[in-house]
């Protein structure tokens, strides 16, 4: 949890400046529902989509927005909500 909060407080400094946009609309479900802890299987179910399509999604968001993990995607996610 220390973890996190710390993460969350430096997001602004190392990804202040995020385009959101650039993300397509399907892409920005597949974040944010791993942001609330879905697996990919899980998220492939409720989207209707095969689990590599939902790794393939979670590749393209992690290189548009410069990060490499969940962890820290759950963390961006949050922020922007708060």
């Amino acid at each position: 949890m220390r973890k996190l909060r710390h993460l969350v407080r430096n997001v602004d400094r190392t990804h202040g400046s995020l385009n959101w946009e650039v993300l397509s609309v399907r892409e920005r479900e597949i974040m944010r529902l791993a942001a609330e802890g879905l697996s990919n299987k899980a998220i492939a179910r409720q989207l209707n989509v095969s689990e590599g399509t939902v790794k393939v999604h979670l590749h393209n968001i992690y290189q548009k927005l410069d990060i490499k993990s969940r962890f820290t995607l759950a963390a961006l996610v949050n922020k922007k909500a708060s």
